[in-house]
């Protein structure tokens, strides 16, 4: 009986259908004939046999696996898969990169935040599925619980992922990510984000800047002894807190506040940086009638404003004590300045500015006590 053409099996069709253009093609028939009375069989005789018989023929079906091993033992040795996302490996990687993240906790970083830190990173790995990504308050509530530097530092990496999954970054997130980063001593951190606005999409305001401003400049004029500032590093820190003003336009933040000039202008005094300081006030006074100094509290909308008093944010700046302070800072401020054009500059102009808004901001804090009592 003599066989007819043969389809090779699923195995082969798919293997050879990543590489099209190999010698068997997609699609490969082979012909297996056995002879009988050394009588080769005609065309008609082929395809007039039943194919339903061949296959059920389990001596034809050996010979065929047969010749389809000996063919494709050469040929699976040079079979190159071009296609990796059929078989990836990131899946082994990511597994073993979760097994080391959870074999050691990072000094710093205490057991609860960083089961919580792992929770937020596994759940938003880009192989996660969509029904187990996490709550959205999830990352919130992470910030929230930061209590050393080296637990923000390690936002750095989990934020990415979670934008990646299309988490939403919030005002709030960003409003509690700049106070915790500058309450402990991870102020570059949330700099370095807001560098990157692709990659972290923080949502920072005109407060958010004012507080990591203040914190830059305190690590100069009123460091602490956690911040062991060498001279060589405080002149970064005024670049990096020039920096930040400069974010300020590239978040469609106005920069016209006269507390912000006056944390610019102080820190570069205490650096004696007298050509930041002549540059600085001179667009001061230029742009003065545009300056605020008070402004309205934070517009959030009602979700995220109780979210905020149920984390105790008590919007401290806009109360009366907050406000006074920021006045006789300023005012502080446009006293040295008043001395320093009149004597050392010999600029009567500029000084008689400063001696005009001494006395309107002497009239506003008078104000505000007058409100509070």
């Amino acid at each position: 009986m003599i066989s007819n053409f043969v389809l090779f099996s699923t195995k082969v069709l798919f293997r050879h259908s990543l590489k099209p253009h190999t010698n068997l093609g997609i699609l490969r028939l082979g012909r297996i004939h056995s002879y009988k009375n050394n009588n080769k069989p005609s065309i008609g005789n082929i395809f007039n046999n039943n194919s339903r018989k061949f296959h059920n023929n389990r001596t034809c079906l050996s010979l065929v696996q047969k010749t389809l091993k000996e063919e494709l033992k050469e040929e699976d040795n040079n079979i190159v898969l071009e296609n990796e996302e059929l078989f990836p490996t990131t899946l082994l990687q990511e597994e073993t990169l979760k097994l080391e993240q959870t074999l050691m906790i990072p000094k710093g970083v205490s057991k609860e935040f960083y089961d919580h830190y792992m929770e937020i990173f596994n759940k938003t790995l880009p192989t996660t599925p969509l029904h187990e990504f996490p709550r959205r308050g999830r990352l919130n509530n992470l910030i929230y619980h930061i209590k050393t530097r080296e637990e923000a530092l390690l936002l750095l990496k989990v934020i990415p992922q979670w934008r990646k999954k299309l988490l939403p970054i919030t005002s709030v997130t960003t409003r509690l990510l700049i106070i915790k980063c500058c309450e402990f001593n991870a102020v570059d951190v949330v700099f370095n984000m807001l560098i990157d606005r692709m990659k972290y999409a923080l949502l920072p305001n005109r407060e958010g800047f004012r507080l990591i401003m203040l914190t830059f400049a305190n690590k100069i004029i009123d460091p602490t002894s956690e911040d062991e500032i060498h001279s060589d590093n405080k002149q970064e820190i005024l670049d990096n807190l020039y920096k930040t003003f400069g974010l300020m336009e590239y978040y469609d933040v106005s920069q016209y506040d006269a507390y912000i000039y006056t944390i610019l202008i102080s820190t570069s005094l205490k650096l004696n940086n007298l050509d930041r300081v002549d540059i600085t006030t001179s667009e001061f006074l230029e742009n003065f009638d545009k300056m605020i100094l008070e402004i309205s509290p934070i517009s959030f909308n009602e979700k995220e404003e109780n979210e905020l008093k149920i984390r105790n944010d008590k919007f401290f700046e806009y109360n009366i004590e907050s406000r006074i302070s920021r006045l006789k800072s300023c005012i502080e401020m446009v006293n040295i300045l008043d001395k320093w054009y009149t004597e050392t500059k010999q600029d009567t102009k500029k000084a008689e500015s400063f001696r005009n808004l001494k006395e309107n901001w002497d009239n506003e804090i008078k104000k505000l006590q007058n409100s509070s009592s």
